[in-house]
This record gives structure tokens, sequence and C-alpha cells, in this order.
């Protein structure tokens, strides 16, 4: 009789313990995988048991698997291989997924199985173990879909449903369309490289029953919002924040869409322009009230910390959440562990991690600005990361959201590297042409050091 395939808890259970031990084996130089690859923290044993990937076992929580290439150009299922399946990605174009019933990937290149969620890279499939079978769970957690729905914005701003995978997100917020497809609003259809399409109506999603909390780490310019992992912000025609849902993205013009990077909005054909290939714009979503974690009435601590005290007596800041606070009032550890004072270790058993050092906590939350790696115009003013210093009108500096960028002399657009500026605020190289991206006023901060005196927000006194 063969031997039984463990089950998804035990395969999961596998998962972690793999992560756990590689990770108390490779603290300080890294983790070499057994096939070979290095790991900057730790190599973990994929679900599936046959691969390694990279991991974080203090951060990482859902089980996942190695995603797939897409391989080989189709138009039915039945131009496959056996046990692969014909997907529309978002070049337009079909290629075969090694999946009976896969996902394709926005990267255009890979793809996942049914049930799985792509990474921003593409490179992973993850699978949220707190959702149940059936159900797609909307930005928030606070809304869920059906399975094979995508969760869209509807006019009330409330999430709503579009009854088919990854589709697309008319900007009506009524309708939506396959994925791959364009919403052509003006003739009320879908548009594919296939052919077209009816517009489908969305229906209301439907109020979860629990509360899960999604990892955020992307702190917004204003220090009031927050995007959740593998996102940017960008300002919303309100002034306010929203999150574009990938990685170091371009927020376009319109203060409503957003490319991915190393791409360009072009606002007249609602695309987003690249050497290699052309996508739809995509839809920003919205961003997130900033927690912070207070240790009294006056200080406190960024979200994901635990206050602790210090030498001193004041209050300091240790980088887990719920941690064990160590007697000697320098160390911490995570949850569940305790400290080795002798050893400079937090141990749980078998497991042994380096103890982390607290560091004192601020009277308000530090400028994020500052802890981004911004892009200094001046000894006083910054911008975002990945953006480029441009002047004003009124001759104070702004930022343009690209790197490297070509600054217009009309003091109010920018264009992106090797495009000449034109007049009525465009961009042109060789036979293309685009929209003109406008610059947003540069932030001005200073850093408040801890025992200062504020004058303004800008001056401060020791």
């Amino acid at each position: 009789m063969p031997p039984r395939e463990p089950g998804p808890r035990r395969r999961q259970t596998m998962w972690v313990l793999m992560s756990w031990l590689a990770f108390a084996a490779g603290l300080v130089a890294g983790t070499q995988c057994p096939d070979g690859q290095f790991c900057p923290v730790a190599c973990c044993l994929d679900q599936g048991g046959a691969n390694y990937s990279c991991c974080n076992p203090l951060l990482d929580t859902w089980p996942r698997i190695t995603s797939h290439h897409l391989d080989g150009s189709c138009q039915t299922h039945g131009h496959c291989p056996a046990g692969y399946s014909c997907l529309l990605t978002v070049s337009g174009t079909s290629s075969c997924c090694p999946f009976s019933k896969g996902v394709s990937c926005g990267d255009g290149y890979h793809c996942c199985p049914q049930g799985f969620h792509c990474s921003a890279d593409g490179k992973s499939c993850f699978q949220m173990s707190d959702n149940p079978l059936g159900a797609v769970q909307c930005p928030g957690s606070q809304f869920e879909c059906p399975d094979s729905a995508t969760c869209c914005i509807m006019v009330d701003g409330s999430w709503g449903c579009c009854p088919m995978p990854q589709a697309s997100c008319c900007e009506d917020r009524v309708h939506c369309c396959p994925h791959g497809a364009s919403c052509d609003l003006v003739h009320t259809r879908c548009v594919s490289p296939t052919g077209t399409h009816t517009l489908l109506k969305k229906f209301p999603a439907q109020k979860t029953n629990r509360a899960v909390s999604l990892p955020f780490s992307v702190v917004c310019p204003d220090a009031k919002t927050q995007c959740p992992d593998d996102s940017t912000c960008c300002e919303l025609p309100t002034g306010k924040y929203g999150c574009c849902p990938m990685p170091n993205a371009i927020c376009c013009s319109d203060h409503l869409h957003c490319c991915p990077q190393d791409t360009v909005c072009d606002l007249i054909q609602s695309k987003c322009l690249s050497k290699n290939y052309t996508t739809d714009l995509l839809t920003k979503l919205p961003g997130y009230p900033v927690k912070e974690v207070k240790c009294d009435m006056e200080v406190s601590c960024p979200e994901g910390y635990t206050c602790c005290r210090l030498n001193t007596g004041a209050w300091g800041c240790c980088p887990f959440a719920k941690a064990v606070c160590c007697e000697d009032h320098i160390h911490c550890c995570p949850a569940g562990f305790q400290c080795h004072t002798e050893k400079g270790t937090c141990e749980m058993g078998i497991l042994q991690v380096p103890w982390m050092k607290k560091v004192i906590a601020p009277l308000r939350l530090p400028d994020p600005q500052i802890l981004k790696s911004d892009t200094p115009c001046d000894d006083f003013t910054r911008c975002p990361t990945n953006n480029t210093c441009c002047k004003l009108n009124s001759g104070d500096w702004g930022c343009c959201p690209i790197p490297e960028a070509v600054c217009c002399s009309d003091n109010q657009h920018c264009c992106p590297q090797g495009f000449t500026c034109l007049a009525q605020g465009y961009c042109q190289k060789g036979y293309t042409m685009v929209a003109g991206l406008e610059k947003i006023p540069a932030r001005q901060t200073t850093p408040l050091q801890i025992g200062d005196i504020g004058c303004d927000q800008h001056t401060s006194c020791p």
C-alpha cells in the first residue's frame, strides 16, 4: 500500500518547521539551500516538498509554492500539453500554464494553481490559510467575494464583486471586464485581443465575520496613511493617499491610476507603456490609517513594535509585536521566546535566534520620508524614493514621480529619461508620444532629534 500523502495541515507544519530550523542554522551569513541557492535569512521547504525558496520565518506566515513559467502560445486548452491550461496574460496573448486550472500572474511570465495568489514578482504562489475555501478576501479583510470573483470598488466606495477571476474593474465603478480586457464605457463593451464582450455588472460583497490583519510596512508621506506590503503610496484627487497594488509603482498625474515600475502612464490611451509590453492602467485603492502602539500619553512606537523600558527608565521600541522585554533593559525577544542573557540569544526549545536591541521611542512617529532613503533636493527639502527633484514656478522644489526624469522648462511637468519635453505638457521619444507627468511639492523636513524643543514644523532648538 503506497504511503499516504501528507495533508495540508501537516505540510504547513513541515513548512514552518523547515523555516525555523533553516533560520536557526544561518543567522549571520545567511543560508544555502540543499538545491544550492543562497538565501539572506532562511531557506524554506515549499508545500509540495520538492523545492526550496527564500523566506523570513519571523514575517512569513502563509504557505506557498513555487510558480511555473508560462510556455508556448495557445488559443484553447487543446493546444497545450495534457494537464496544462491555456491562460490569457496581461500582454493580451495566451500561453500554456503547467497547472490544469491555472491563474496568470501580473508579470505576464508566471502562473499559479487555482486557489493561490501570485506574489508581486510572480515567482511564488501564496495561499491564505485563514480564508475559507471558496471565498476571495477584499483588501481590508472586512468584505469577501465568492470563489473565482474579483473585488472591485463600487460607486458608494464599498466593495463589490465582479463575477470573474482577476477581472478589470471599470472606472464607472459599476461594470467590469474579463482579465486582459479593457473597459470601453463609450460603447458599453469590453475590448480584448480576441474580440469584444458585454460589460459585466458587479454585485455587493459580503461582510466577513472574522478579523484578519494585513501586513503593513509602507508608510505614506503624510505619516497618517499606510499601505500593505508590496504596494506603493500614491496621492488621490482628495489630497489623501491611496495604495497602488504593486511595489515601486508609478503614480499617474490624474491621481486615480498607477502603472508598474519602469513603465509610463499614457492617460490618453489609458495604458501603461514600456519597451516590451503595454498594460491597462491600475486603479488605486484606499489607504489605511497608521496605527501606533502607545507606551504612555506622550510616547508611542510604530505598529508591530512593543514598548519596553530602557536602562534610563525611558521607553524603547522593540521591533517585534508582543515581544518579551529582557531584564537587562537593552534587548528583547520575539513572543514565545525566553531571553538568554549569557548567550545573547532568544531561545524556545531547540530554536535560538539573536536578540534585538531596542531603540529609543520618539515623542512622535519618525517622519517616514527620512526613513525611506529619500531623494534630497537640498539640505532642507526631500522627495520620496525613486523621485526626481525639479523646480516649480514658485521657485520651490517639486517632485517628479519617476527616477532620473527630465524637468520641463514650464516648471510644471516632467518626462521620463530619454524623452523630450514638448508644448502642452507632452513628452516625445522618436515616434512615441506620452502625456507629461505633473510634479508635486516636495516636503521640507528636518528630523527632530530626541530631546530637541520643536519651534515649528521645520525648526527646533537643543
